[in-house]
């Protein structure tokens, strides 16, 4: 099977998921909350732990940081828009929007797709930085001014992501591996992220109506976020080539992948919090789902014979 064929056959059934997770959502309101609890507090620690076990540590030492500086200055981008849209969309929320990558629920598939399991350990050490700038300083910075900064930092600092990769990457100095068991189990629960974490997407989508979808508000987000992606994680990449040199030419294309990949679902629970654009921001993160399943179908299919294999 070709690459587009690979990714096509891991993304698309995820896709049914937020299809059905729409249609249902309406009575289940209960799903979106739960799932993401199993999701944050279950099977994305597991998943991490395991992959960091198999990651290199050369890749540990210079992706996670990497990310953890695009996700940041993602918020430059989203703050200058936000002056522009004005009333349009909560500020906090879109630089959220901007800075969050759905790495763990979309990455893992298409790096599964194109690089197999290897593919899968580099994009969750993208995941990591990403998900430690998010669910740390960004959580943070959004919720200080519903919570208070006491609160809100208190809150941050409970997110269990911050404590797997400590312990994680601890582990793998001991020379901890992961043992040969418990793969049908991770395999298991890598499957149930993508699927649960798509879900969530399309049980928020359940709430929406006509009027929030505002597709000339959304498309304008949408584009300069993708700009913004390519142009700061695209420099990031030439830096760390022309300075650092540690990553193989793979490990920038999957890292380098990312900036194609869709916002990530917990931007709706951000909205809850704010109480603020909740519909708007379950919109926004559907469409740059679609949009992102074309873009990467779309490079794969224009570069997959120039990719490299090691």
């Amino acid at each position: 099977m070709s690459a587009i064929g690979n990714i096509a056959a891991a993304l698309l059934p995820l896709y049914g998921v937020i299809l059905i997770g729409w249609a249902v959502g309406g009575r289940l309101p209960w799903a979106a909350k739960l799932f993401s609890t199993i999701l944050v507090f279950g099977l994305i620690p597991l998943l991490v732990i395991d992959k960091v076990l198999a990651a290199e540590t050369r890749q540990l030492m210079v992706i996670p940081p990497l990310m953890f500086a695009v996700a940041a200055l993602m918020s430059i981008p989203a703050h200058r828009l936000a002056q522009r849209l004005g009333k349009d969309f909560d500020p906090k929320l879109l630089s959220a929007s901007f800075s969050f990558f759905n790495v763990a629920f979309f990455g893992v598939p298409v790096s599964q797709a194109l690089f197999g399991e290897v593919g899968a350990s580099t994009v969750i050490c993208a995941y990591i930085g990403s998900a430690l700038y998010g669910d740390t300083i960004g959580y943070f910075l959004i919720a200080r001014t519903k919570e208070g900064a006491r609160k809100a930092a208190t809150k941050a600092l409970r997110v269990p992501i911050v404590y797997v990769v400590i312990g994680a990457i601890i582990a793998k100095l001991a020379g901890v591996t992961m043992p040969e068991a418990a793969k049908p189990v991770l395999s298991i629960a890598g499957t149930l992220v993508s699927i649960l974490g798509m879900a969530v997407i399309g049980l928020n989508l359940a709430e929406t109506g006509r009027d929030d979808w505002r597709p000339k508000l959304m498309t304008r987000i949408l584009a300069v976020r993708q700009a913004s992606g390519l142009i700061l994680l695209g420099t990031a990449l030439a830096l760390e080539a022309a300075l650092v040199g540690i990553l193989t030419p793979r490990d920038r294309v999957i890292v380098g992948l990312v900036a194609l990949f869709p916002i990530a679902s917990n931007v709706t629970l951000f909205a809850t919090l704010l109480d603020t654009n909740r519909k708007a921001a379950a919109v926004l993160v559907a469409l740059s789902s679609v949009v992102s399943l074309v873009l990467v179908l779309l490079v794969v299919g224009l570069f997959h014979s120039a990719m490299p294999t090691g």
